[in-house]
C-alpha cells in the first residue's frame, strides 16, 4: 500500500510540474505579448503557430497569406488583424523558411520614352503597309 501512495504522489508531482518551454517559444510568447493581443494560453499559441502557421507552409510552400491568416482565424476565432500578425510571429519564429525577414526589393518604375517593340516588320525608310496600299508612291529626284 505505501509503494502505491508513494507511486501516485510521485505521478502527480510529476504532472504539475510546469511544462518547460524553449527559447524560441519564449521569444514567441514575447513577440506575442508587445503586440497586445489576447493570444489565450501561451501552449495553444504556440500549437497553432506549430501546426496551423509552418503546417500548411510545409504542405504547400506556395500557400498565400490571405489563406494562412484565414486558417488562423479559423482555428482561434480570432480578428483577422491579430491572426495577420499572429501568422507574420509565427512564421518568424517557427519556420523562417516560408518567410524572408528583409524588406522587398522595390521595382524600377518604366522608363520614360521606351516603347515596346514593334511586331511587325517596318523599315524607317518605308511606309506601313496599310498607308500605301492604294496610293501611288512618290520618289524623289536625287540632285547631283
Amino acid at each position: 500500500m505505501a509503494v502505491r501512495a508513494i507511486a501516485l504522489m510521485t505521478l502527480a508531482v510529476g504532472l504539475a510540474a510546469p511544462a518547460h518551454a524553449d527559447t524560441t517559444d519564449d521569444a514567441f510568447i514575447a513577440n506575442l505579448n508587445t503586440s497586445g493581443m489576447n493570444y489565450g494560453a501561451p501552449e495553444r499559441a504556440i500549437q497553432v503557430a506549430k501546426t496551423v502557421v509552418c503546417g500548411a507552409l510545409s504542405d504547400n510552400p506556395n500557400t498565400s497569406n490571405a489563406d494562412l491568416i484565414a486558417k488562423v482565424t479559423s482555428a482561434t476565432n480570432w480578428p483577422m488583424v491579430n491572426a495577420a500578425y499572429f501568422t507574420g510571429a509565427a512564421i518568424q519564429a517557427y519556420c523562417p523558411q516560408y518567410g524572408s525577414l528583409d524588406p522587398p526589393k522595390p521595382v524600377a518604375p518604366p522608363k520614360q520614352g521606351v516603347q515596346p517593340a514593334l511586331t511587325r516588320n517596318t523599315s524607317l525608310h518605308q511606309s506601313p503597309p496599310e498607308e500605301s496600299q492604294g496610293r501611288p508612291e512618290t520618289q524623289t529626284a536625287a540632285t547631283d
